[in-house]
């Protein structure tokens, strides 16, 4: 792995997962040319990030305040007349 691909993974997995409003304030005042040119490098993946937390809090915190369900059941239908002939053909 090269010295830019783990600085990458670095800043992606620090802009994602613990960068709060206030890291990421504290930076652009300390680090502003680092943390401009990482964001730009890396603006896809940070706007991907940025996409799926406004979608998690918006799941998470709708209007109500509390925590909306989602049903994500999924039923398949293996019941047809050939498959079941089939399978009990193996069987037997």
């Amino acid at each position: 792995m090269t010295n830019k691909e783990i600085e990458k993974q670095n800043f992606i997995l620090w802009y994602s997962l613990y960068a709060t409003e206030k890291e990421l304030e504290m930076a652009r005042t300390n680090n502003t040319e680092t943390l401009n040119r990482l964001l730009k490098e890396y603006a896809e993946e940070i706007d991907k990030i940025d996409k799926s937390r406004r979608f998690y809090e918006r799941i998470t915190r709708p209007a109500s305040g509390l925590t909306q369900g989602f049903d994500a059941a999924l039923e398949i239908n293996y019941s047809s007349y050939e498959r079941n002939n089939t399978v009990l053909e193996n069987v037997y």
